[in-house]
């Protein structure tokens, strides 16, 4: 009898130790239910006026870029009449505009030239500008050209070539018409003296600015 107590005993505690098992270990492994979670999640439903709004069109900006349509314009250094000069553009000449104030145009970011000093920039009075380039009619351009050499060593002998390479110069940008105006026009150069050869200086005084021309080759050179 002792030995049948002992033997259910032993039976109903293996069976205690499955039933822990699988309860502790097996249901860990089992999926969970997500489907009354799921039911309980409510949809999104956005009315049209609450839904994503599409881009808005682009607003067309006033033009940036404007062209001198007078003989010269002076440039300031702030904007007034009063104020100092920095620059002079000529008509033709294009420039991007980076402000508009009170009838007057920045065309350069601000500089302050030292620590604690006024904020500076270039400004240019709105009257010489306009957004459409002009045109500029051939005896108009001539004399335009001839301004600019007005000072040049034997004009009347080589004012063709002068006019045709200062041309050049101007319109492929390597020379502005302020370079021309500061010397006045072509100098005959004392270091080709067997040559007919003049210079000019664009962008700078410094050797690397020197832009020579053989007038007989029609050559232009650097040294």
């Amino acid at each position: 009898m002792k030995k049948a107590l002992v033997a259910l005993g032993i039976l109903l505690l293996f069976g205690g130790i499955g039933a822990g098992y699988y309860f502790f270990v097996m249901q860990q492994d089992q999926p969970e239910d997500t489907s009354e979670t799921a039911a309980s999640t409510p949809v999104l439903d956005l009315k049209e006026s609450e839904q994503v709004p599409t881009l808005a069109e682009p607003v067309l900006q006033e033009p940036s870029e404007y062209y001198v349509i007078e003989r010269r314009i002076d440039v300031y250094n702030h904007p007034k009449e009063t104020a100092l000069v920095v620059d002079t553009l000529y008509k033709g000449e294009k420039v991007a505009v980076l402000e508009q104030n009170d009838g007057w145009f920045r065309l350069s970011d601000y500089i302050v030239y030292e620590e604690g000093g006024e904020e500076t920039a270039e400004w240019v009075n709105s009257k010489g500008l306009s957004d459409a380039q002009p045109v500029i009619k051939e005896q108009e351009r001539l004399d335009t050209l001839d301004g600019y050499l007005q000072k040049s060593d034997d004009l009347k002998v080589h004012l063709d070539m002068f006019r045709n390479k200062t041309q050049l110069l101007l319109d492929d940008e390597t020379c502005r018409p302020s370079d021309f105006d500061e010397l006045g026009g072509w100098v005959r150069s004392v270091t080709y003296k067997a040559r007919n050869v003049y210079f000019i200086y664009c962008g700078g005084l410094e050797q690397e600015n020197k832009i020579y021309l053989d007038v007989d080759k029609g050559e232009i050179f650097y040294r």
